[in-house]
């Protein structure tokens, strides 16, 4: 099946407009996606997303996966009263597969307060350096509305411990007032003897105000067995998955990679603004 890339690609387009057309959203709450993996990591890990990560973390690095993947992950958060409790799903394709003109991905978030299809789609310059452009359709929850925001990122595999990537998220900044503010991130990983993977993720986001408008994520990747790995993350001032809102907080999360499966679970917990946990499980098969 989709033997010929150009045909997957298309596939993958007329997928994803087709949920964003169709599809109608409830109301809950949450943001941007973050994958198990990702909430692990605090929100950490742009400078190499996992797999389906690289749709909505950084375009770019897809096309360092050379790898054809199918993604779903379901999500369930609450703070202990039943008004404030909800759950979201994620659906994502991707194709790395080097033989393809590019590499793309689109995925389907299911979120409380919108539904978002994510489309990315890069290009390796040369070997270690590689171009990304994103999209984002939002269908905020009950309306008709559709928005439009789109994603830029460059990734840079420096050596073979260290990589960096640049990434600008909502673009043109055309729907701050529903909070898609242009936000500059750089992702940096460190591996260390492929035991222990340092992820720092600063950002900044010009339009907010003094004090709440520079951020970071932060996480530790530990490989405990060569299929088994522990995460653990920080986060300030970011974008909180399940709250539409800024804040602080921190995460852990764990992973099983096989050779043809990838299954994760993440928790996160939001210190301020408001007392907050999230858990997500995730399950990835490619090929």
């Amino acid at each position: 099946m989709f033997k010929n890339p150009l045909k997957y690609h298309c596939f993958g387009l007329f997928f994803a407009f087709f949920l964003a057309f169709c599809l109608k959203p409830d109301r809950g709450d949450c943001s941007d996606f973050q994958s198990s993996r990702t909430m692990g990591l605090g929100g950490a890990g742009h400078a190499n997303p996992l797999l389906n990560d690289a749709i909505y973390m950084n375009p770019s690095f897809t096309s360092f996966i050379p790898y054809r993947s199918f993604g779903a992950s379901y999500l369930w958060h609450g703070t202990g009263q039943n008004t404030e409790s909800g759950t979201g799903y994620n659906l994502s394709i991707l194709d790395g597969s080097k033989d393809a003109l590019f590499q793309a991905g689109v995925g389907f978030t299911k979120r409380g307060d919108s539904s978002i299809v994510h489309i990315g789609a890069s290009k390796s310059v040369i070997d270690r350096l590689g171009f990304g452009l994103g999209a984002k359709i939002i269908l905020p929850a009950g309306t008709n509305d559709r928005h439009f925001e789109s994603t830029l990122s460059f990734t840079g595999i420096v050596t073979d411990w260290f990589q960096a990537a640049i990434m600008v998220d909502n673009l043109f900044q055309n729907h701050a007032n529903l909070g898609y503010y242009r936000e500059w991130i750089l992702g940096t990983k460190i591996n260390a003897l492929s035991i222990v993977s340092l992820f720092i993720d600063p950002h900044w986001v010009p339009a907010l105000p003094a004090g709440q408008n520079w951020g970071y994520e932060a996480g530790l990747e530990f490989t405990v067995f060569s299929d088994f790995y522990l995460r653990f993350g920080e986060f300030r001032n970011s974008l909180i998955p399940f709250r539409a809102t800024r804040g602080n907080g921190f995460g852990a999360g764990l992973g099983w990679l096989a050779p043809k499966i990838s299954v994760d679970y993440g928790i996160s917990r939001t210190l301020s603004p408001v007392l907050a946990t999230a858990h997500q499980i995730g399950l990835t098969i490619f090929f």
